[in-house]
């Protein structure tokens, strides 16, 4: 291969975030700089510093590293800015604590350069030991977010907490991840399987780690499942919430028709409870879906999304007023008309009580009909 030009655009960016990384960070670059030389390409090393308060950025400089700042901390913001800041058409990411073997750079880039848009590396794919991840790393938490973002997308990742990962710019463009802390690594993961790029992952070997780790296990991996949870409303949110809507409404139904008998007792009083616990805990999770999937949309999580473009066309606030209106009038009547035939009988036990239970249904879903209307009106609003 010809020697390019050092004047020219970078082939290849390699982006590392540092905070107080004073130990490792000259050892990283000077091993990026040997891939470098054995791919005999003009490249780059951008440092996204992130508050560094120790000689990381000193170290850094001297070394010919372009460093960038970020002083809102977090691990997805130094990314989002060393990769705004790189000028190559192929981009590398890994951690600036020497865990990661830069020397396998040049594995990537072919990768890339194959056709690959996504290379991840995978600790677990190694067969190195994997001594250097920590136990609970190993066994639960890693292993554990990646079983559930498997099941949860249908993807086949082995490691999607790997840091150490490669895309050309043009696939960025398209992941575009928002995320500032370490869920960063799960919605690159995931923006890759959405946006259809063509992903491999490859084995990487796992260092001892230098100095004092930045990811907060609890925390990253609450956010990582929160993460999820934006993203999956079908599955999190819609799915049980119409399973258990259909269950309560069609108990009112059953029990309206044809009451419900146990040994001789009128149950419906007691039957009827549960049917409106049911009907409106599975509305109220239906609109939680209803707002995530909104969310997620208009932060562009979801680039399309034929359902909700539809939904909108057709629901506007002033509909959404009229029907909860007309569940809420519809259930206060049948309380109201309840009521008095309770005051003639002297306040005693209704014959069928089950219908204040369904009118007390009705209410509830009209209420949160109206307000939610609202709310999802507010939220679309950008779209």
């Amino acid at each position: 291969m010809p020697e390019e030009n050092i004047t020219s655009k970078p082939l290849l960016s390699v982006v590392m975030p540092c905070l107080n990384e004073e130990e490792t960070i000259g050892e990283c670059i000077r091993k990026i700089k040997i891939s470098f030389e054995k791919l005999n390409l003009n490249g780059e090393i951008v440092v996204c510093d992130n508050g560094s308060t120790d000689k990381s950025v000193e170290i850094a400089e001297s070394l010919g590293a372009r460093v960038v700042r970020e002083p809102c901390r977090g691990y997805g913001n130094a990314y989002k800015i060393g990769f705004n800041n790189a000028k190559g058409d192929f981009i590398i990411m890994a951690d600036s604590d020497d865990t990661y073997d830069l020397t396998q750079i040049p594995i990537f880039l072919t990768k890339l350069r194959d056709g690959y848009d996504f290379v991840t590396g995978s600790r677990y794919l190694s067969l190195n030991d994997k001594k250097n991840i920590t136990f609970s790393h190993r066994i639960i938490g890693n292993p554990l977010i990646t079983t559930m973002l498997n099941y949860f997308f249908g993807v086949k990742y082995t490691d999607v907490y790997c840091g150490y990962r490669a895309f050309t710019r043009k696939a960025y463009e398209q992941i575009v991840p928002i995320s500032p802390g370490m869920e960063f690594n799960l919605e690159l993961a995931i923006n890759a399987w959405k946006s259809g790029l063509k992903i491999i992952e490859i084995p990487i070997s796992l260092g001892l780690r230098k100095g004092n780790s930045k990811l907060r296990t609890i925390r990253d991996g609450w956010r990582s499942l929160r993460l999820m949870l934006v993203y999956l409303p079908n599955k999190v949110f819609f799915l049980p919430g119409l399973f258990l809507l259909a269950a309560g409404l069609l108990i009112h139904l059953g029990l309206i028709i044809v009451p419900f008998l146990y040994r001789g007792p009128f149950l419906g009083a007691v039957t009827a409870i549960f049917a409106t616990i049911f009907s409106v805990i599975g509305f109220q999770i239906i609109l939680l879906g209803l707002y995530a999937k909104s969310y997620s949309w208009s932060i562009r999580f979801e680039k399309e999304n034929t359902f909700l473009e539809k939904f909108y066309k057709y629901f506007k606030l002033e509909t959404g007023i009229m029907c909860g209106s007309g569940l809420f009038l519809s259930g206060a009547v049948i309380i109201a008309w309840s009521v008095s035939q309770w005051i003639k009988l002297s306040f005693m036990p209704l014959p069928h009580p089950e219908w204040v239970s369904f009118a007390a249904t009705l209410v509830i879903i009209g209420c949160n009909v109206v307000f939610a209307s609202l709310f999802i009106s507010a939220m679309s609003m950008k779209k």
